[in-house]
């Protein structure tokens, strides 16, 4: 079952986050220094580990709003689209005018070598995706994909097509093991329990 979150108050270290259910009517309180507690909470609240989100126009533009909540450790985060040339010219298009992001292609093979902040998968299978985590990628890097609809395993973020548009679902152990530092309003559902597949 899902619930809608609401963030009722900030500090610079600490969200208070309260479920909207008229069943439940207790507090979380989280520290962001450690992300690794977003999903012991959640999963404490036996709540889905899939988290649902606004529906945008394109995987171009859904994937930079994602980006948006990320704080990253460098002005310029390498943005890696892996094993997909063609796709490079259409994520230059659509990158926000404002960003530095470096985007390129790269292979697999050179992933452990290049340092991405930012991995986009679009033809790999989601064991694929997850077996180059798990061997490829021992920095921070946030892992997005366009083509693993379950997000079960594999990318932090996995964009899906919902009618003419596309969401996001997050799989809150690939967002954790990113080490990524991620504004937590990117968790709250945008829609209510209807939107949801």
């Amino acid at each position: 079952m899902l619930f809608c979150i609401i963030i009722t108050r900030y500090t610079d270290y600490f969200f208070i986050i309260k479920p909207i259910s008229p069943r439940i009517s207790y507090y979380l309180q989280f520290n962001m220094a450690y992300l690794k507690k977003i999903a012991w909470i959640i999963g404490g609240l036996a709540l889905t580990p899939v988290i649902y989100a606004n529906p945008a126009s394109n995987i171009f533009s859904t994937t930079f709003s994602i980006l948006s909540y990320a704080k990253w450790e460098t002005d310029t985060p390498k943005f890696c689209i892996v094993n997909n040339a063609n796709s490079v010219k259409d994520f230059k298009k659509y990158a926000p005018a404002h960003s530095n992001y470096i985007i390129s292609s790269i292979q697999v093979a050179n992933i452990k070598s290049n340092h991405c902040q930012i991995l986009f998968f679009s033809n790999l299978s989601a064991k694929e995706e997850q077996n180059i985590l798990n061997s490829h990628v021992s920095f921070p890097a946030l892992s997005i994909s366009s083509n693993n609809s379950e997000c079960e395993n594999g990318s932090a973020f996995c964009l899906y097509r919902k009618k003419q548009n596309f969401a996001f679902k997050i799989n809150m152990e690939s967002l954790t093991q990113s080490q990524v530092h991620i504004d937590p309003r990117v968790l709250l559902l945008a829609k209510a329990s209807e939107s949801a597949e």
